[in-house]
């Protein structure tokens, strides 16, 4: 079996099984070091626009990779602070989604071998433009 092929293994694999950008793994990742955090210590520690986070932290919250907490203030006013998900809730999204896309892959395989040779190369070649 080949082995995955790219800069970080780890992170491009959990990237691929979540289906979430390299910067989404980033925002993750900071928020296991800092647990839990708000929007404006993100936008301090990775150096990005308001908006480019909160996007992220967004998708990571449909996703059901991260949490967020309403927290009131002393001063007056709220803030959302966010954390991730605990690990074995992580483990298990990321096993299904790979479950899944091998199934979805079986299936293709599946299909494919009811073709013919023409078929396949049709499908496969792709003319250039």
């Amino acid at each position: 079996m080949s082995e995955f092929r790219c800069e970080s293994q780890l992170k491009c694999t959990l990237k691929c099984a979540l289906d979430i950008s390299c910067f989404d793994m980033d925002v993750y990742a900071v928020l296991l070091k800092n647990n839990p955090a708000s929007v404006e210590e993100l936008v301090e520690i990775l150096q990005k626009d308001r908006s480019t986070v909160y996007k992220s932290l967004q998708n990571l919250l449909e996703k059901g990779l991260v949490e967020r907490e309403y927290r009131i203030l002393r001063g007056g006013g709220y803030k959302y602070l966010y954390k991730p998900i605990p690990f074995e809730k992580f483990k298990e999204e990321i096993l299904k989604n790979i479950k899944e896309w091998a199934n979805k892959l079986i299936d293709a395989l599946e299909e494919i071998e009811k073709l013919s040779k023409e078929e396949i190369e049709d499908l496969l070649i792709t003319p250039r433009t």
